[in-house]
């Protein structure tokens, strides 16, 4: 089937796509996050995590230009577990609290609808970045709780998943990323900046190409379009804000440590000139004869100072 196609794709990265796309609470948004998560978990070929609702589905009516607009992805997995994606553009350096946060609202929000601590379902966040912040190198990190000793692990409840864009995309130009990785072709999509690769990328898999076939959509819708290019401008305006506001404390750092030099300098000089104060004054009182003790006891020199100044007058 031929496509009309959009005269500009839309990015995945940008976090409105990215709900668009995994997120919308649609049957083929639905099935694209099931493929997503099977692939994360890396879930037997043949079988399949349950059903997928999203419980926050998108709504245009988002405003997508509040810096604090959160666009995460909330699902519950039938016999699973509670799951919040999110994808993380910027780096505001609090992702490894946010996270937790997140994943505590999700175990706060089974409570708010009156199960016992006993129902409690298993809760999992995961963070695409597009950034790097650990210091691994593996592009794929998945933290549990366990035991600091005995590294027994915790029961299986909280799961905290970061996939590093940036490094996944370092390895894949350097052919370091196994044939058999199946996260591979979802961040090679979410990746992707060469409009000419969407039909070459929807050849390569069945699931991708629903995906870039979502992808299409959004495109080519003028609404969506507004918001996604609304919110990226957002993004770009906190960058050159948290880039400016680095500057400003930079440049007034730099200001600052003059003050403090040329203050440090002046109190050295006035020390320094009322040292060389008594060294003419004790000086005076040698070429008079009078005694090294009551010298140094009136200028408060050294008597090591005094005698030295006696030897360079002799």
């Amino acid at each position: 089937m031929v496509y009309k196609l959009p005269i500009f794709w839309l990015k995945p990265k940008n976090d409105f796509v990215f709900k668009f796309v995994f997120g919308r609470g649609t049957k083929q948004s639905n099935k694209l996050l099931l493929a997503l998560l099977n692939d994360v978990f890396n879930v037997p070929k043949g079988l399949s995590l349950g059903i997928v609702e999203i419980t926050n589905p998108l709504t245009f009516q988002t405003n997508v230009t509040d810096q604090y607009a959160i666009l995460d992805i909330r699902a519950k997995v039938a016999g699973f577990a509670h799951v919040n994606l999110e994808m993380q553009r910027v780096n505001q350096r609090n992702i490894d609290k946010r996270t937790l946060y997140y994943g505590a609202k999700l175990f706060e929000e089974q409570l708010d609808k009156g199960n016992e601590y006993r129902d409690l379902k298993k809760v999992v966040t995961i963070n695409f970045l597009d950034f790097s912040y650990f210091t691994t190198d593996m592009y794929h990190s998945c933290y549990r709780l366990m035991e600091k000793r005995t590294f027994e692990p915790y029961p299986d409840l909280l799961q905290l998943h970061f996939i590093e864009m940036p490094k996944f995309v370092r390895q894949d130009k350097e052919n370091l990323i196994h044939p058999n990785d199946r996260m591979a072709k979802w961040i090679r999509f979410l990746t992707n900046e060469d409009d000419a690769r969407w039909e070459e990328m929807a050849n390569q898999d069945p699931i991708i190409e629903n995906a870039v076939d979502m992808l299409r959509t959004v495109s080519m819708d003028r609404e969506a379009r507004m918001l996604a290019e609304a919110r990226e401008k957002a993004l770009k305006d906190i960058n050159s804000i948290r880039g400016e506001a680095m500057r400003e404390g930079k440049e007034e750092g730099i200001e600052e440590g003059i003050k403090k030099g040329i203050e440090k300098g002046r109190k050295e000089g006035i020390k320094e000139g009322i040292k060389e104060g008594k060294r003419e004054i004790a000086k005076k009182m040698l070429m008079e004869g009078a005694d090294i003790n009551f010298i140094v006891k009136m200028t408060e020199l050294t008597e090591s100072e005094v005698l030295e100044m006696k030897s360079e007058l002799n």
